[in-house]
């Protein structure tokens, strides 16, 4: 029983130090200048679209800056949909090793993403060239939201898969009687 406990500590210990160093890594990101935000995005572009445009290797230097130019803004966003999601994830993972109800932890999940979030807006309006937006929080909370729904839906599964397995046996063997 000792050691249970112990375990569900450690357990703890790690999912809480998993959504501060993730929160750091935000917070990495947020510090960058605009340049290099842009930069960082315009590459993630250039790494990618080829996958999805293969011609896109074959264009003038201006058509590509172009392209890449014209997908900042929905690239940045979706970054801001996963970078959340993922801190939605880890959140929620921490939370669930709390006897709470379910209400409660998805309540905390969120309330802990949307502050973060809102602060990470407040911080970029003191980093060169960046600024916060309301609309990126919102954003930011939206990808938290599908985090946390994932975890949920996850363990939602996992529960039923495990109780159909204690039912299942039940059935076999008042079939066999």
């Amino acid at each position: 029983m000792e050691s249970n406990g112990l375990n569900m500590k450690y357990k703890r210990f790690i999912l809480w130090l998993l959504v501060i160093l993730w929160m750091g890594i935000i917070f990495f990101l947020s510090a960058q200048t605009s340049a290099e935000s842009s930069g960082l995005s315009g590459q993630t572009i250039r790494t990618l679209i080829p996958i999805f445009m293969p011609e896109f290797i074959d264009m003038s230097q201006t058509q590509q800056n172009e392209i890449v130019a014209n997908l900042q803004n929905i690239v940045r966003k979706i970054a801001h949909i996963l970078i959340y999601l993922i801190l939605g994830i880890l959140c929620m993972c921490a939370l669930s090793t709390y006897d709470s109800r379910l209400k409660v932890k998805i309540f905390a999940a969120l309330i802990i993403c949307a502050v973060y979030a809102a602060t990470d807006e407040l911080h970029q309006l003191f980093v060169d060239g960046r600024g916060g937006q309301l609309s990126d929080i919102f954003i930011d909370f939206c990808g938290a939201l599908l985090g946390v729904l994932l975890v949920v839906g996850v363990q939602w599964m996992r529960g039923r898969k495990r109780k159909a397995g204690e039912i299942m046996p039940l059935k076999k063997k008042n079939t066999n009687v």
